[in-house]
């Protein structure tokens, strides 16, 4: 029977963000000093880097799942789920220079194949339930793709869009995703 756990995940996972951000490299030396905790700790739940990044990963797709569930669950009809993550992206504005944890967990992906099965898994499954609940699943697959397009520009500081520019195109986005065209239909508000 496995012992219980005597320490709190989330801090170690935060002290992960924080060292990764800051230091641009993970050491479980680090992990330990920023959470406060001894190196047995962290290697009690996690054996190794790979397992700390991997379980970071575990709780990024989580939390960005949960974030676009509670969006989505201010919609009804067919294209509730798209629209939960248009109406996501607009509460959350890049943060410049905030992003080094991304940043981190991008080149993590990178490197390895099975952290990118755990992202790809879920981004399968997204997509094909934003497809199967589209009105207009064409368009609602670019619709999507121009949404996850966007978020990796900003993720990654590859542009820098003017908030009204950013407002416009996730604006063209939804309308595309609604109606299969950028262009609002006559008599839409």
């Amino acid at each position: 029977m496995p012992r219980p756990r005597k320490h709190d995940q989330s801090q170690i996972l935060d002290a992960v963000e924080r060292v990764v951000a800051r230091d641009g490299v993970l050491t479980v030396d680090a992990v330990a000093k920023e959470a406060g905790v001894s190196k047995a700790t962290v290697l009690y739940e996690h054996a190794s880097k790979k397992d700390l990044v991997g379980a970071l990963v575990a709780r990024t797709i989580a939390a960005d799942n949960a974030f676009n569930a509670a969006a989505a669950a201010e919609f009804t009809g067919p294209d509730a789920a798209l629209r939960g993550r248009i109406s996501a992206a607009r509460r959350s504005p890049p943060q410049q220079g905030g992003n080094a944890a991304v940043l981190a967990l991008v080149a993590a992906l990178l490197q390895d194949a099975d952290l990118r099965g755990d992202f790809r898994r879920n981004q399968n499954a997204l997509g094909q339930a934003l497809l199967e609940g589209a009105s207009h699943p064409r368009a609602a697959r670019l619709a999507w793709l121009a949404l996850e397009g966007l978020k990796f520009q900003q993720y990654l500081e590859l542009h820098e869009w003017s908030d009204a520019a950013r407002a416009e195109i996730l604006q063209d986005i939804e309308n595309l995703a609604l109606t299969g065209n950028i262009e609002p239909e006559v008599g839409d508000d």
